[in-house]
């Protein structure tokens, strides 16, 4: 199994990774490989899964609509 497959695949592990390096660069090859377009592929929406999962807890419902308000509300930076 290559790197893609492990990164694309490990939302089905018994175990949840906790590190989102691996995934965020996954999906960035994955990309520049295959089109900007393969971002709505089955491939990319698997590892976009975790990298969401890990950013607002695995069994969360998220309204994107709700979360642009809530964060183009948000305070900015410094």
């Amino acid at each position: 199994m290559n790197k893609l497959d492990r990164v694309s695949m490990a939302m089905f592990d018994a175990s949840f990774p906790c590190n989102p390096i691996p995934f965020a660069n996954g999906l960035a090859d994955y990309v520049r490989e295959h089109g900007t377009d393969s971002i709505r592929s089955d491939v990319a929406k698997r590892i976009l899964w975790i990298l969401m999962s890990q950013a607002y807890g695995q069994m969360a419902s998220i309204d994107l609509c709700a979360e642009w308000d809530r964060l183009h509300k948000a305070e900015e930076p410094s």
